[in-house]
Order: structure tokens, then sequence, then C-alpha cells
């Protein structure tokens, strides 16, 4: 027996509160459809049934609590008026709680409450005895079910019940495994070492989606494109931007070895006229604007004084016949 260890945890203080209550609160939990089914479950009153889902709620993480049927009721059943204890003398004789005495104290453990619970990674124990340290109790002077080598009766009907869904059965019975990430893409890039897990099967699918590109070209350019860029060298999918980014960009663009400057069905290039040099450096963009307006503002004078000699050469010009007929 190790009674004397719990005994002292849980010992009352000055204010008649056991120590660790106040900071106990009800959880959030889970209920399957399969719970309304249930034939041990419905042959209770619909009180009794209740009080076994609101259980659950006050249950540590292990499916144990203090069995203390005014304190729950007050928790479940606070608007309420009527004798709890028979609802759990329901529970007991069906087997969907077990209640044991460790001690001086009383505990109360839901069978299977890990099988069909899933609790948050960060809900603690509280540190309730389990039914092998523990001795059955006399449920209204009758011993319903021993509790040594926890033999604990099990939920018979809980896998066998009827149901639409095929698959609810074997979800209660057998918990489902949780939902793994999927595994790591091996294609990866580091600065030191460049590409790394790119295999032949992805050479032939890229080379296929991607006949203009050259991969080997590509991929190089790629790296050294990372290496100058370290910030946006940081990509959650490798694959992802090397594919539909770098080969889906080169491939619009004519592919690697394209003629400069043109574009599959696009215009011809455009022949660009070399900037010159002022004192032997390249223009600024200021100084190139501010040359291109003088040199405009120089052709239009040079038209005017050409225009002008001509005049001067040609002579006056004669007036039209209405003109002159309007100054005879």
């Amino acid at each position: 027996m190790h009674g004397g260890k719990w005994c002292g945890a849980l010992a009352e203080d000055g204010c008649g509160k056991r120590q660790g209550e106040a900071a106990r609160m009800a959880r959030t939990r889970n209920i399957k459809p399969g719970f309304f089914k249930n034939e041990d479950v419905a042959s209770c009153d619909p009180v009794a049934r209740l009080l076994f889902a609101g259980l659950w709620t006050l249950a540590d993480a292990d499916g144990r609590m203090e069995y203390r049927p005014l304190r729950i009721k007050a928790e479940l059943f606070p608007y309420d008026s009527f004798d709890i204890v028979p609802m759990f003398g329901q529970l007991v004789a069906r087997g969907l709680v077990v209640i044991y005495q460790v001690g001086t104290g009383s505990f109360l453990e839901i069978p299977r409450f890990r099988v069909h619970q899933r609790c948050h990674p960060s809900e603690a124990s509280e540190g309730f005895p389990s039914c092998e340290d523990g001795q059955a109790v006399n449920f209204h002077g009758e011993q319903l079910f021993p509790v040594s080598n926890c033999a604990l009766p099990s939920f018979p009907s809980l896998s066998s019940f009827p149901s639409s869904n095929p698959s609810a059965s074997s979800a209660l019975s057998t918990p489902q495994p949780r939902r793994r990430s999927k595994p790591a893409d091996p294609l990866r890039w580091s600065a030191d070492n460049g590409w790394e897990g790119i295999t032949d099967a992805d050479h032939a699918e890229w080379s296929k989606a991607y006949p203009a590109a050259d991969l080997p070209v590509e991929l190089a350019k790629a790296h050294q494109w990372l290496k100058a860029n370290p910030k946006k060298a940081t990509k959650s999918s490798w694959r992802r931007w090397i594919t539909t980014t770098w080969f889906s960009r080169c491939q619009d663009r004519g592919g690697t070895h394209r003629e400069p400057g043109i574009r599959p069905g696009g215009s011809p290039p455009v022949v660009r006229i070399p900037r010159p040099e002022f004192d032997g450096r390249p223009m600024t963009d200021e100084e190139f604007s501010r040359a291109k307006r003088h040199a405009a503002q120089q052709a239009a004078l040079r038209a005017d004084r050409e225009r002008a000699i001509k005049e001067r050469q040609e002579g006056p010009k004669p007036l039209s016949e209405a003109l002159a007929k309007r100054y005879q």
C-alpha cells in the first residue's frame, strides 16, 4: 500500500481546500459519434450519460481524478438538484469508471481514457495514484468488481456499435496515428556545396519540361546568383524555386543559348546607340539628358538660320491674287 505519500499530498490546508485544487480546472475534450450509440452508455439514465462525458473534462491526462461526488456535482451540474451518487453507481456497474481507495483518499479512473482522448502535449498528469496501487471500495455496501492487478472492465460496445461510417468502429477501437509531415525534399542548395540531391530522374524530367534550358549552365548561373544575393538564398522549397522560377523564366526568354535581345516570337532587337563619354567616363543620366536637350535646341537654331538664308536668297515672294485684290 502506498497510501502515506498520497495522504500527505492531499491534506487539506487551513481554508478547507486541498492543495493544488485551486489551480485545477476543466479541460477541452473530444466526443466521438459512437458515444451516443454505445449500448452500455445508452443503458444509463440521461443524467448519468452526461455525467460520464463531464468526467472527461475533470480528469487529468491519465484519466484520473479525486472521487469527491459533491465537488464533481458542483462542477458539472451547478444549477440542478439531485443525488449524484446513484449516477456513479450506474457508471461503475457498467465498467465505465473505476472507483478505488489509496490510503485515506478515494479516486476515480476512466478506463482506456488515453485511447479515446488526444490530450494537449503540454498537459501534464496531476500524479494521482493508479488503480494498481489501490483497493476497491464498497459502493453502497456492495463491492462491484475487483481492482487488484488493474483488472479493469473495458468498453465492449465502443468497437462494435452499428454505424453508417465503416471506419468509425476502427477509429474507436484503435487510436489513429497522428499525421506526419511529408519527408524532407533531398534537393537543397548551400553556398559551400552548391546544388545537392539532384537525381538523374530530375534531369530527365526537367529536360523534357524545359527543352530550351541548358540545365548544367542554368544551375551554375543560379548558384552564382544565389551567392551574390545571400538575402534571397532562403527558400522553403528549392525544387519549386529552381523549376517554376529559374527554368521557367529561361524557357520563356528563349532558352540558354538564345540570341541576345531576341525572345521567341518577339520583334528584332533594338539597336541602342552607345552613350558618349564625358571627360573620359560614361555620362550620367542627368548629363545625357542635358546634352540631348542642348542638341535639340542647336538643331532647331540651325534649321531657323538655314530657312532665313534661303528666304533672303530667293527674294520677296509675290503676293497672291487674293491679297493683291485686298490691297488694291
